[in-house]
């Protein structure tokens, strides 16, 4: 039995509202949803979910829907009405329908036990001839307290109206957001329209230090310091799927607006369309001070940064103030094994020293896709460039001399480790393994740079010119190091074991190394 005194105070409730001049009670109905319903959620989630049925409503009419805020009052209105019996009930007659966002028909009471948890306990719902006051009962069981909807028949009106009677700061700011939860062509959000491609539009926002994600026609989440506006009105499924099994409309967490953004930035752009695009100049533009940091939005850019590394809009922006850390995920075209080499890794770090010493700042690895110069890149660039002079006057091949003193020298090494030897091909008989090809160098200066650039595994050995001329310790050394380096670089335990091994078997076989010493000098010396 509903207290004669709390209907006669719902009845003057709703006389307050306004062009309600009669109101009559017809009955309480208890709901089966109770404040132990885990739902809890903020005031933007809260005035969303209320506005959105009114837009749903109104989808035609969208403008119609009107939002005041007064010092102690929310007041939602528009021109359709609805009945307002369905407020009761779970279950939605919006499922499968494109046009709406609501599935379970569980928002409008999620939203009032949010508002209760807020401690806001009287709403009012007027539509048509109805009326209805929305508070929460007594107990039924512990902790256990259920919504109880009071209806009562009003005199005819042309409009829905929603009130809610709360000095909550939070709640009335979230209201005064208003239609701007939603996409719509007179959103006071959006600016000029930067780009579109494949159902995917980038705006200008009209907040300077703020931008904002859509998805499918709602507002889903912010860009920080960034202002603009990305608008996705297609189904992706590894959104969609998410959203489905979300009654919370918490959707929009860090993970679901990355992968916003890896769609934004994988399908909003044609292929061949993002160099001298207009959007993402004015994206990097905007995000300037937060170049160093790093920001979620230039991540999602730059992995799908086609072309840009040629846009000299974008070079220019950047010019020689800074450099990109080195990173391997974001490389051109060098090895796993090649970047975690210790000769690798050397060059970086003396290059990035370079770069500081210069004043230049230093950003995030993915960068590199804007253009902007990196330690890495310059170290493949330079091994391409060493590559193209190698292909020149250079190098060159063994004259017979120089053949006759490798072939010599491969022999001594057949000796002193035969397991050694068997592993590459001889120059004379060809047997082994690994098939090297043994190459001069006419100055220290091109062989430094082979130290520094060139891949071990290319099974190429370069000798200096001079070393021929050399006493036949240093000839026979220099070639079984730089043999080893087939199986890595200087600091390899691979390479370590295997030139351990060698120099114990030299030891071994020293009468074998004098032997072939003194016939160096006789006739292989050059």
């Amino acid at each position: 039995m509903i207290d004669a005194k709390k209907i006669e105070k719902y009845k003057n409730l709703l006389l307050d509202a306004p062009g309600v001049t009669k109101a009559e009670y017809t009955k309480s109905i208890q709901s089966s949803v109770t404040t132990s319903w885990g739902v809890a959620w903020n005031a933007d989630y809260i005035a969303r979910d209320i506005i959105q049925n009114f837009r749903d409503a109104n989808k035609s009419e969208i403008e119609s829907i009107k939002i005041e805020t007064k010092n102690d009052q929310i007041v939602v209105s528009a021109k359709n009405t609805f009945d307002l019996r369905k407020l009761l009930f779970l279950g939605s007659n919006k499922a499968g329908d494109d046009e709406t966002i609501g599935e379970f028909g569980e928002g409008f009471k999620a939203a009032q036990i949010s508002m209760i948890k807020m401690g806001i306990n009287e709403t009012i719902s007027t539509s048509g001839d109805q009326g209805v006051i929305i508070t929460v009962g007594p107990e039924v069981v512990e902790d256990m307290r259920p919504l109880v909807y009071h209806f009562f028949k009003i005199n005819k009106q042309n409009q829905t109206l929603f009130i809610v009677n709360t000095y909550n700061k939070d709640l009335k700011k979230a209201f005064d957001f208003g239609l701007n939860h939603f996409w719509y062509e007179k959103n006071s959000l959006i600016s000029d329209l930067l780009h579109e491609y494949n159902d995917i539009s980038i705006y200008k926002s009209t907040k300077p230090r703020e931008g904002f994600l859509f998805y499918r026609g709602i507002l889903r989440a912010k860009i920080s310091h960034i202002p603009v506006v990305i608008n996705i009105s297609k189904k992706y499924v590894k959104i969609e799927n998410k959203i489905k099994s979300d009654r919370d409309r918490n959707s929009f967490n860090s993970t679901l607006t990355n992968n916003f953004l890896s769609i934004w930035a994988g399908s909003g752009f044609y292929y061949h369309g993002m160099k001298n695009n207009p959007a993402i100049k004015y994206i990097l533009e905007k995000s300037r001070s937060f170049w160093k940091s790093g920001h979620p939005l230039l991540n999602a850019l730059a992995s799908r940064a086609y072309h840009l590394r040629e846009d000299k809009s974008i070079l220019k922006m950047f010019g020689k103030k800074y450099y990109a850390e080195s990173n391997y995920y974001h490389s051109r075209s060098i090895n796993w094994n090649d970047w975690y080499d210790t000769k690798t890794q050397t060059w970086i770090i003396r290059k990035n020293k370079e770069f500081e010493k210069k004043g230049r700042i230093k950003l995030p690895a993915y960068f590199v896709r804007f253009g902007v110069v990196s330690s890495l890149e310059l170290f493949v660039k330079n091994k391409e460039n060493l590559e193209k002079r190698l292909k020149t006057k250079k190098t060159g091949s063994l004259n017979p001399k120089q053949k006759k003193a490798v072939n010599y020298a491969m022999d001594c090494i057949k000796k002193v480790s035969p397991a050694f030897s068997s592993l590459y091909k001889n120059l004379k008989d060809e047997e082994g393994i690994f098939a090297l090809t043994i190459k001069t160098v006419e100055s220290k200066d091109i062989l430094g740079e082979l130290k520094d650039g060139r891949d071990y595994d290319d099974k190429t050995i370069y000798l200096n010119k001079d070393l021929f001329k050399s006493h036949f310790g240093k000839f026979f050394s220099v070639l079984t190091h730089e043999m080893s380096h087939i199986f890595g670089g200087d600091g390899k335990r691979e390479f370590s074991d295997i030139l351990t091994h060698l120099l114990e078997q030299a030891v071994q076989k020293n009468s074998v190394l004098s032997k072939y010493s003194k016939q160096w000098e006789r006739g292989y010396r050059i």
